[in-house]
Order: structure tokens, then C-alpha cells, then sequence
């Protein structure tokens, strides 16, 4: 973890402050976390809203389901096994579109993997 122990001073008029707040809560992070962020050229995206994760969780399990389906095909040769494949990379597909979208941005790799395993909880 890093150690930040330099603090920089800076002076915000009434609407730059207001409208820093209100961009930093949107993402909900600090003012400060949405300064860092800036600063490092990481694109701050708002924060999703809270269906988001559930609409995750929801493909995940259809794409877990497909791929049940496509093991149990797979041994008994009952199911066209290819297409199934191709269902469940659409899936997956569709799980890493939704998680794109809301992650804070490329540079921010913890929290990408936050959102690819799952664990949404620990963004807030």
C-alpha cells in the first residue's frame, strides 16, 4: 500500500468545489481519491447504479448454468455442444462488456478485478 505523507494545498471557489464534490460522488470517491485519479490520467466514471451488480451476478449464473449444461453434453454426446460453447462465450462476453463499462478505467487494476471476481462490496 502506498504511503501518501506529502499533502498539497489547493484553493477552490464555492462552484469549482461544489462541482468537484459533485463529480466525486457521483464516482463515489473523495474529493481527494478523484483528484489522485485525475491527476494519474485514469478516465473517473460515475458509479454505476446500484442494479448493476445484481445484472452481473445474474449473467454470471446463466453463464454458469450454460456451462453445467455444456459438461454434462459433453459426456453423455446428447447436446449440440458447439453451439452451447458459442452461448456461453457470448455470455461471458456480455459479463466483461457490463464490467468494462463501469470500471474506473484502464489504469485501475484493483478495481477491475474487484468487479471481474465479484466482490463489489469492496468498492465503497
Amino acid at each position: 500500500m502506498k504511503k501518501r505523507n506529502c499533502r498539497f494545498e489547493v484553493r477552490f471557489t464555492k462552484d469549482e468545489l461544489s462541482d468537484l464534490t459533485r463529480k466525486a460522488r457521483k464516482a463515489r470517491l473523495t474529493n481527494a481519491a478523484f483528484i489522485r485519479r485525475a491527476v494519474c490520467g485514469a478516465e473517473v466514471k460515475e458509479a454505476p447504479p446500484a442494479d448493476v451488480p445484481l445484472l452481473i451476478g445474474e449473467v454470471r449464473r446463466v453463464g454458469y448454468n450454460i456451462d453445467q449444461i455444456l459438461k454434462l453434453a459433453n459426456a453423455r454426446g446428447m447436446l449440440d455442444v458447439p453451439r452451447l460453447r458459442k452461448a456461453l462465450e457470448d455470455n461471458r462476453a456480455v459479463e466483461r462488456m457490463i464490467a468494462d463499462a463501469y470500471t474506473m478505467g484502464p489504469g485501475d487494476a484493483k478495481t477491475t478485478e474487484l468487479w471481474r471476481n465479484g466482490n463489489w462490496a469492496k468498492l465503497r
